[in-house]
Formats: C-alpha cells, sequence, structure tokens
C-alpha cells in the first residue's frame, strides 16, 4: 500500500442502503464524494479473528461490503491504538492526545523502523492563518450584527503530522480540524495507516461500541 500518490480523503456516515448493503455492522466510510469507497470501517474485528492479549477491539477496515478482504485491525492497549494487518502484524501505533490536553494537543504516529510523525493540533501556519483573517472575520461580526445574518468564524484549521528527525520535517498527512477529512503524503505514509488514523480519532471513550 506504499506509493508516491498524493490525495485527500474523508471518513464520513454511511448512507442507509449502505449500512443494509454491507454484512458488518458499519460504521464510517472512508473515500470521496461521488468515487468508490477506499474502504469501510465496521467496529469490533473480522470473523474468528484472534484477538491479541491484553487489548479491545475497536475497528475492521474493509476493502469490499463484505468480510473477506480486510484491510487492516484497530485494537487498543491502553490509551494506544494498534494498526495490525490481518495477519498481525504491527503496522502503527496511534498515540491519540489525552482528553484533557486542549490547547495544541499533540498526535503521533510510530512506525516499526521508520521515523516518528507527529502532529500538534492547529499547525503555525494555520494559526497565522487566522490571525492574518481576523479583520475579516471582525468585518463578517459587524455585518451579522446589522443584517442578523449568519457569521461562520473559521479557527486554525489544520493538524499536520511530520518527521521529527532531520533539518527538513517531511509531511505525511495533514487534517482539517474539526472534520474528518485529511490529505495523505503516500510518500511518507501508508496509506492503510491513514485510513486507521481517521477513524481512529473519530472513536470516543463513550461510545460504547467496542464490542
Amino acid at each position: 500500500m506504499s506509493s508516491s500518490t498524493k490525495f485527500w480523503f474523508h471518513a464520513a456516515c454511511p448512507f442507509k442502503g449502505e449500512l443494509a448493503e454491507c454484512a458488518f455492522p458499519l460504521e464510517y466510510v472512508i473515500g470521496r464524494p461521488g468515487r468508490e469507497p477506499f474502504a469501510y470501517a465496521a467496529t469490533g474485528t473480522p470473523p474468528n479473528w484472534a484477538l491479541p492479549p491484553g487489548t479491545e477491539p475497536r475497528y475492521t477496515l474493509y476493502r469490499t461490503k463484505d468480510t473477506s478482504e480486510p484491510i487492516v485491525v484497530l485494537v487498543a492497549q491502553g490509551e494506544v491504538f494498534r494498526v495490525l494487518t490481518p495477519d498481525h502484524q504491527l503496522l502503527a501505533e496511534l498515540r491519540l492526545p489525552p482528553a484533557e490536553q486542549r490547547w495544541r494537543p499533540v498526535h503521533e504516529i510510530v512506525r516499526p523502523k521508520q521515523p516518528l510523525l507527529r502532529a500538534r493540533g492547529a499547525s503555525i501556519s494555520s494559526i497565522i492563518k487566522s490571525v492574518l483573517y481576523l479583520p475579516f472575520i471582525l468585518f463578517e461580526f459587524v455585518i451579522y450584527l446589522l443584517t442578523e445574518g449568519e457569521i461562520v468564524i473559521d479557527p486554525p484549521t489544520r493538524t499536520v503530522w511530520k518527521t521529527t528527525q532531520g533539518l527538513w520535517k517531511r509531511t505525511a498527512l495533514k487534517q482539517r480540524i474539526g472534520v474528518p477529512r485529511y490529505r495523505v503524503y503516500g510518500k511518507h505514509l501508508d496509506h492503510r495507516i491513514a485510513y486507521a488514523q481517521s477513524v481512529a480519532g473519530l472513536w470516543r471513550p463513550d461510545r460504547g461500541d467496542d464490542g
């Protein structure tokens, strides 16, 4: 699945028709609008798949709408998501920030024998962009007060995973804050790990769907 391809995708809730067509408890569809999905995310693990000791099931990503082609399996070990191939090979560990870490939370993708990828919520460039746009936001607020229309104030917009070694930090993945939309740079990150990150970021401890 390694490729130099650079493209964007998102993890979206399925349509009612997609729920009926799948042979598993479909949770998210990974892809781009108007195109064939890249993957289908189901809660739990594949049928008859041995859960590693000390872990809890989270999601399985399938290539098709049945269980014949699992791509990766996500299991939780404490606060860490482990991304495993169907034959239990470790692709990555996804370290999500704790809920109490609100200001520029730290995300990490740890891969065997590959550079660590780290991101902080809201990239520096997106913060600068928001500051530069502040006069336009204030103008929009004044128009809102005068017209009682709608106002949309955009916060810093991106989280960017980059390599941590060397002089030049390589971008591997970008996310638009507030929406599960990502841009993956295939030269620096396996697409399967990017898909896994997109659904891991949507999981919440109070979901109660980890069966």
